[in-house]
């Protein structure tokens, strides 16, 4: 029997599919988190990942959020109260003066292709005009989403709803540590050790990735502003002894800011030379190849089995040439996807 505390958890989507037991709700706070992460972590194993989520990743992203509102912008789908799937709705405004209205939805792959995602993609869509309804037209604005290579159902079903392929991302692996080059950095800069408790020092490395990254595509101010800056030091990414970090004097030329993921059940573990920066003045003297090879020492030594690294093949300093040139190889992709904003019926 459905109570009235129920009625106001629940969400009701037209679109929903008739699977006994399927029930779509609002977010339910860090309860909500281990699910969440196993489900993401699950779907990215699915498409030739190897990231693993961690519910104490969610509750650092959660607890920082920007332009997104969890009591109206996420829903959970639940079968006999278990969450199988989830979706949540943001807007950001990107670097080429546009707004992109932006969706993130994770379905298990127990439950892939019965409708489920369809039915979150409609709540969302709906969700994203009433967003836009909201807010002046001062930047050209579009709809956003993304998808996993070897997941053609949720591509065919952004397609299906007028979106398209405009961008492709790509997870590297490098499943062994043989090989690594001596390679030496550039005269006049040095790596040297950051602490973990000098925040001032922490933030300079982090500003440095700000600054280089400005200019990549897609990069938005909610990345670098001061809820970013929080999600950043909370997040068991967070791994300072295992940086990166070269100086120019005192100015941080560039970082890779390398973590080690927990081990899994087979003893292997995953070190991510993550958040490679090299910034505008000390590019193209060889200082990022130095570093990366550093940097598959550094996860190397500390106890990682294999080594993996997120890029954007597209990136216009041919990114993905420097690290299959390390010995990276390409394991899985991620597609952004744009579509039409279909906010007529409710715009004011």
């Amino acid at each position: 029997m459905t109570t009235p505390e129920t009625n106001r958890d629940e969400v009701l989507i037209p679109e929903a599919p008739p699977i006994p037991g399927l029930r779509f709700r609002h977010y339910r706070g860090r309860p909500d988190h281990p699910p969440m992460a196993r489900i993401s972590t699950t779907v990215r194993r699915s498409n030739g990942g190897i990231e693993i989520v961690l519910p104490e990743q969610l509750d650092s992203d959660y607890a920082h959020l920007t332009n997104c509102d969890l009591g109206r912008d996420f829903v959970g789908a639940a079968i006999d109260g278990e969450l199988v799937a989830y979706g949540r709705v943001y807007w950001t405004d990107r670097n080429d003066g546009s707004r992109a209205f932006e969706t993130i939805c994770m379905v298990d792959p127990s439950v892939q292709g019965r409708g489920i995602g369809t039915a979150l993609l409609a709540w969302q869509r709906r969700r994203l005009a009433e967003l836009r309804a909201t807010m002046p037209d001062d930047r050209p604005a579009f709809a956003a989403a993304y998808a996993y290579g070897r997941d053609h159902g949720a591509r065919t079903v952004l397609e299906a709803a007028g979106y398209r392929v405009v961008r492709r991302f790509c997870e590297l692996h490098r499943l062994d540590f043989e090989g690594i080059p001596d390679l030496p950095l550039p005269d006049g800069i040095e790596v040297r050790p950051i602490d973990p408790a000098d925040l001032g020092q922490i933030r300079r490395v982090w500003e440095a990735g700000a600054e280089a990254f400005a200019e990549h595509w897609g990069e938005s101010d909610r990345d670098w502003s001061e809820e970013g800056f929080a999600r950043f030091v909370e997040s068991p990414t967070f791994q300072p002894r295992l940086w990166q970090v070269a100086f120019h004097g005192d100015e941080v030329a560039g970082h890779i800011l390398n973590y080690l993921d927990p081990p899994e059940p087979d003893g292997s573990r995953t070190g991510w030379t993550e958040s490679i920066a090299v910034r505008k003045p000390f590019r193209r003297l060889g200082l990022a190849r130095a570093l990366l090879a550093r940097s598959l020492r550094t996860v190397r030594d500390a106890g990682a089995t294999r080594a993996a690294l997120e890029v954007d093949s597209q990136n216009v300093n041919r990114a993905l040439d420097l690290y299959e040139g390390l010995g990276f190889r390409v394991a899985s992709e991620e597609f952004e996807f744009h579509g039409p904003l279909a906010w007529g019926e409710v715009r004011r």
